[in-house]
C-alpha cells in the first residue's frame, strides 16, 4: 500500500540520515553522494541469512523492527521503480564449490530477483558492475581477497532529466563559497523563468527548494543559510516527508544551480561500526546463510552525480502569469541534497555538497563570510531524521563475506 511504502520511506531516510552524519568530509572528499536505497537493499539483503542478536541488529539499523513485513515491502517496491529513470540490480556471488543453504537462496530470489552466481574474477564483478551502472562506476574492485567466499553486491543507476530543462546557452561562470574563506569557480546553470517550489525554513535555517524529475521522481536542495546556518547543524532536524508536506505550491522563480559532476567512493565499515553495526565485521551469526562461521570483510561504495542542462521538456514555455517580484534562488554555498521517488519518498540518493569544483578552489579574502557557516566534519549520534540528492547517479553497494 502506498502508506506502507512512505513507511518503509521513512526507514530508508533515517538510514540515509545516520550514513551521512557519520561519514567524514575532510578536504580531499569535501563531498559525500550515497543511495540509501542501495544501501538498505544491501543489508536487507544480508539480514535474510542473520540470526539471532546478528539478525536484531541489521533490523535496528536498517530501521525496520517496528515495520511489520520489512522485506516484503522493500521487496516488492522495485517493481515499481520501473516506471522511473532508476534501475536497481542485485546480484550474489559465490565461491565456486562453497556450500549456501537452499533455503537462503530460495527466499534471496523471491525477495529480491538475486540470483547466485560464481566468483570467477575481480574482471567479472568490475564487468557487472559497470553494465548496470550504464558504466558510470567502473574498476570498483581492485582485488578479491582469497578468503572471500561470498559477496552481496547491490548497483543502483539513475539518469535524471529535468522536467523543465535549462537552456544551455543561459550557462554561466559562477562562483560558489565553499566556506568563508574560499571561493571556487563553477558553471552556473540559470533560469529567469524556472518552475520549483521554495520553503525558507527558519528552524532549519535554510532555503528549501524541489526540482521536479520526468519519472515521478524530484531533487531536494536543503541550503543552510550562509552566516546563519550550516550543514551539521541541519542534518539532525532534517525529516524528508514533513518538508515534501510544507513545500508551496510551484512557482515561476529565478533560479542559479552549480553543473557538477561528482564522484564519491568511500569504505562504510567505520560509518556502520559507529551506527551499531561492528559485530558484523568480528563475529556475527551469518548460520542462515552457511553452516560455516562467515563475516563482512567489506562494505564499499561508490556514486556519481552529474547536474546537467537536460530536460524532457524546453524552458520557458508560455508560463508567465503575473511577473510581479520573482524570488531568486541561487545555490552557492554548501547544501544537502537527496533525490526522491515522489509516490513513496524514498530517498534514492542523499548528499552533503561543500565543494562542487574540488579541484579548484582559492583563498577569497574579499568575501566577508561568518565561521558558522563553514562546513564542520560531521560525526554524530544516532538520529530520527533526514536529508538531500542529486541527478544523473549510479553507486553499488558491496557487502564482502570473509571466513574466519
Amino acid at each position: 500500500s502506498s502508506e506502507e511504502r512512505r513507511s518503509l520511506g521513512g526507514t530508508i531516510e533515517r538510514l540515509g540520515l545516520q550514513l551521512l552524519e557519520n561519514l567524514p568530509i575532510v578536504p580531499q572528499q569535501p563531498n559525500i553522494i550515497l543511495s540509501p536505497l542501495s544501501v538498505a537493499l544491501a543489508l536487507a539483503h544480508l539480514t535474510l541469512g542473520a540470526h539471532n542478536e546478528t539478525e536484531q541488529l541489521l533490523l535496528k539499523t536498517l530501521h525496520a523492527h517496528n515495520l511489520p513485513c520489512y522485506h516484503h515491502i522493500l521487496g516488492h517496491l522495485l517493481p515499481h521503480f520501473k516506471n522511473t529513470s532508476l534501475e536497481v540490480a542485485t546480484r550474489m556471488y559465490l565461491r565456486p564449490g562453497f556450500e549456501v543453504k537452499l533455503s537462503f537462496v530460495e527466499e534471496s530470489l523471491a525477495r529480491y530477483q538475486s540470483r547466485p552466481v560464481p566468483l570467477v574474477s575481480v574482471e567479472e564483478v568490475n564487468h557487472w558492475i559497470e553494465n548496470a551502472t550504464n558504466g558510470h562506476i567502473s574498476n570498483f574492485l581492485e582485488s578479491i581477497p582469497h578468503n572471500v567466499m561470498l559477496m552481496l553486491m547491490n548497483a543502483v543507476y539513475f539518469k535524471g532529466e529535468w522536467q523543465t530543462q535549462f537552456d544551455p546557452t543561459m550557462t554561466f561562470k559562477g562562483v560558489f563559497y565553499p566556506d568563508n574563506m574560499k571561493s571556487v569557480s563553477v558553471d552556473m546553470m540559470m533560469s529567469s523563468q524556472y518552475p520549483f517550489r521554495l520553503l525558507h525554513d527558519p528552524e532549519l535555517k535554510a532555503q528549501v527548494a524541489s526540482f521536479s524529475f520526468k519519472g515521478n521522481t524530484s531533487f531536494l536542495i536543503v541550503m543552510p543559510v550562509p552566516g546563519i546556518g550550516n550543514v551539521s547543524s541541519v542534518l539532525p532536524k532534517l525529516n524528508i516527508s514533513d518538508l515534501y508536506r510544507r513545500l508551496p505550491q510551484e512557482r515561476i522563480m529565478h533560479v542559479n544551480l552549480p553543473k557538477v559532476k561528482l564522484q564519491y567512493r568511500q569504505e562504510l565499515q567505520e560509518a556502520l561500526t559507529s551506527m551499531g553495526l561492528g559485530s558484523l565485521f568480528s563475529g556475527p551469526d551469518l548460520s542462515g546463510i552457511t553452516d560455516h562461521p562467515l563475516r563482512v570483510g567489506s562494505v564499499r561504495h561508490a556514486s556519481t552525480v552529474e547536474l546537467s542542462e537536460k530536460g524532457v521538456e524546453a524552458s520557458a514555455a508560455t508560463v508567465v502569469t503575473t511577473m510581479r517580484s520573482i524570488s531568486m534562488f541561487s545555490v552557492n554555498s554548501p547544501f544537502l541534497f537527496a533525490i526522491v521517488d515522489d509516490a513513496s519518498l524514498v530517498p534514492l540518493f542523499m548528499g552533503i555538497v561543500t565543494n562542487p569544483a574540488p579541484d579548484i578552489l582559492k583563498d577569497d579574502p574579499l568575501v566577508n563570510r561568518t565561521l558558522s557557516d563553514q562546513p564542520v566534519p560531521v560525526d554524530s549520534k544516532h538520529s530520527d531524521s533526514l536529508c538531500a540528492e542529486r541527478a544523473a547517479c549510479s553507486a553499488p553497494t558491496a557487502q564482502t563475506a570473509h571466513t574466519d
